[in-house]
């Protein structure tokens, strides 16, 4: 396994603040992994993190902006190869989405359910207050 940099050792035109700023970017996309913390929560980043840092470094010569350059990448990432770790993460968002549904529709059921029962309760309570008035208006009307 490769040893892994801070970004301190990264040699890149960036300053320290562009690098964080632009990992933070990769990661919110999706085409980074967050990187291991080290001592004093500095970011340690392994070689593919460095690749594809280096990479937006390149793109971003011919984009105006940094999403431009991001957006970029990510077509470029995608173009190459299905990624095998992004088609398990897609599968597992898909198993979550299936299981999130099915408990949306348990949960419908259930408030159906109670929808049901309280309509009932409303309708015997008005039935009850007709009733009510009935024999009042009987007995002194």
């Amino acid at each position: 396994m490769s040893e892994l940099k801070t970004v301190d050792e990264i040699d890149t035109a960036y300053s320290k603040s562009q690098i964080y700023w632009r990992i933070n970017k990769l990661v919110e996309s999706g085409l980074m992994e967050p990187p291991e913390r080290g001592k004093r929560n500095e970011y340690l980043l392994g070689p593919e993190q460095l690749r594809i840092l280096q990479r937006l470094s390149e793109v971003e010569e011919n984009h105006d902006t940094v999403a431009e350059a991001i957006n970029g990448l990510e077509e470029e990432e995608f173009a190459e190869a299905p990624n095998k770790e992004l088609l398990e993460r897609v599968e597992k968002l898909e198993e979550r989405t299936d299981a999130l549904k099915d408990k949306v529709e348990v949960l419908e059921n259930k408030l159906s359910v109670q929808n049901d029962r309280l309509q009932q309760f409303r309708e015997r309570w008005k039935n009850q207050l007709r009733e009510g008035a009935k024999r009042v208006k009987d007995l002194f009307g």
